[in-house]
């Protein structure tokens, strides 16, 4: 204030930036939190792609009377900064929601007209993290100690089989403490696994199972060990992540009363104002801001998602386990297979007349497909591909793990499974990457079927068997930021896994 009172009492921005800049992102808060607060959610929450940002408290001149500005809404400062930006960022704050001010809901309401998305800023939770990252690895070096000292026990289906159990439950469950203590679990199970695994010798034809070196199946199949482990470590992150964005949510929705007709302004004259330019709008707006609440974000798919009546409760935030390992470990095991495949069974593996080696880098292009296909999409349905993902490749690991627990019990020696399970892999990425190219609209329009898959993809849990939604909007956002609520404060360690 002092520096820009010296420089002619102009704002900030203009201080800086006297010929002006681009606006990308427009910044919504309600003036309540405090600068540090303010500066940690915007800096870790600043979508990709956005240089410049607009934000009132350092656009508009603080030491000069701008009630000239805003005698018609839609052309003030405000307004017109949204209508340039590409999205919206609101800032949470521990004190009220910023719906209860009436600017707020204004910006939400010129956001919903022109189509914008809204993002909920959030701060960094890194430290939160990392400890739920050690703890976990430790279970696992934990698993791994345990595994050599009782290397002689003779149970080795029985890792895997609680493996693929806890895996299922902690990445359907919402309780938050019952997840951290099944990635625990899950992560034990990983490191016994790594230590009793008895290397399976496949075999296609005469004499293939002597071609290929002991060593190249012993560290293909302990690569799989190790995504194992990863994908543990990755469902500690999105619970510590999960966590962090309900609580910004509940920062988001404290106070609100449902509509912004309930929120206040410091002049009687604006709040006429507004209210005359969004009039019967309201319910609208109202949608809008439930969509936010209810998803994490506010956008035009997402918005016309809800009104199909498809439960869009958290769909704006996804969760990496799933694909991050589908992705990245299980590509670098896939890429080793085709090298050994490649070299040691060109001419005796084939899959219906084609090399295997050929069908597995025909499954590696098509990752690399699904890979493009998430960097080019907008953030939502961005999300809808990875929330997409963690459900088909939950559905493979599901099916393959208790063949795998079968065909350890026969690792004694050699046996040749169907030909048919090694093309699964190119079934389930195919299949993705379809998935992926339809995005949220298209599949939504599929008579009958495409709603019951977007519903199946975008819930977490029970909630993904949900048929509709109840007939007013703001239900179906209450009842599941109540269910998410009741969750978290049920978990015995739900105030020391996040300090957000």
């Amino acid at each position: 204030m002092p520096v820009t009172a010296q420089a002619g009492k102009m704002s900030w921005a203009l201080m800086r930036h006297p010929k002006g800049l681009d606006c990308d992102l427009f910044i919504s808060h309600a003036w309540q939190e405090g600068v540090f607060e303010f500066l940690s959610k915007v800096l870790h929450s600043w979508p990709a792609g956005a240089r410049h940002v607009w934000c009132c408290m350092l656009a508009n001149p603080q030491h000069l009377d701008i009630s000239s500005l805003l005698q018609s809404p839609s052309s003030s400062p405000f307004a017109l900064a949204l209508q340039a930006s590409t999205c919206v960022l609101v800032v949470p704050n521990r004190h009220c929601s910023i719906y209860t001010r009436l600017w707020c809901g204004y910006e939400a309401y010129r956001a919903h007209e022109e189509g914008k998305t809204i993002l909920i800023a959030r701060a960094s939770n890194s430290q939160q993290i990392g400890q739920a990252l050690v703890e976990t690895g430790l279970a696992g070096l934990v698993g791994t100690v345990a595994g050599t000292l009782f290397q002689s026990a003779m149970f080795h289906p029985v890792p895997v089989c609680v493996t693929a159990v806890a895996g299922a439950l902690s990445a359907n469950m919402k309780h938050n403490g019952w997840r951290m203590v099944l990635n625990w679990v899950g992560a034990f199970t990983c490191g016994v696994i790594f230590v009793h695994w008895r290397t399976l010798h496949f075999q296609q034809g005469e004499d293939t199972a002597d071609t290929v070196p002991a060593i190249f199946s012993f560290v293909e199949q302990h690569l799989l060990v190790l995504a194992g482990m990863t994908f543990f470590l990755l469902l500690e992150v999105d619970r510590v992540n999960g966590k962090a964005r309900l609580e910004e949510a509940e920062q988001l929705r404290h106070g609100f009363q449902g509509s912004i007709a309930h929120a206040t302004c410091s002049e009687e004259a604006d709040a006429i104002r507004i209210f005359g330019e969004i009039g019967e709008k309201t319910g609208a707006v109202d949608y809008a801001i439930d969509v936010l609440l209810a998803a994490g974000m506010s956008s035009p798919t997402l918005r016309e998602t809800a009104r199909k009546g498809i439960d869009v409760g958290g769909a704006g935030s996804a969760e990496i386990a799933f694909p991050f390992v589908a992705l990245v470990p299980l590509s670098i095991e896939t890429i080793w297979s085709i090298y050994v495949d490649f070299i040691y069974l060109h001419d005796h593996v084939h899959l219906w007349s084609i090399p295997l080696w050929l069908f597995q880098t025909m499954t590696v292009v098509t990752r690399v497909g699904v890979l493009l296909r998430l960097w080019r999409s907008p953030e939502d349905e961005r999300c809808f591909i990875l929330k997409m993902m963690a459900k088909i490749v939950a559905l493979y690991m599901l099916i393959i793990c208790p063949l795998l627990a079968m065909w350890e019990l026969r690792a004694g020696g050699t046996f040749a499974p169907d030909s048919g399970w090694f093309a699964l892999p190119f079934v389930v990425y195919t299949s993705i990457l379809a998935f992926a190219c339809l995005g949220m609209q298209r599949l939504g329009t599929i008579p009958v079927l495409g709603p019951c898959l977007l519903q199946l993809f975008l819930a977490r849990g029970h909630t993904a068997f949900a048929s509709a939604l109840p007939s007013r909007p703001r239900s179906w956002s209450m009842e599941w930021m109540e269910a998410e609520t009741a969750s978290d404060t049920d978990s015995p360690r739900s105030s020391a896994s996040s300090s957000l």
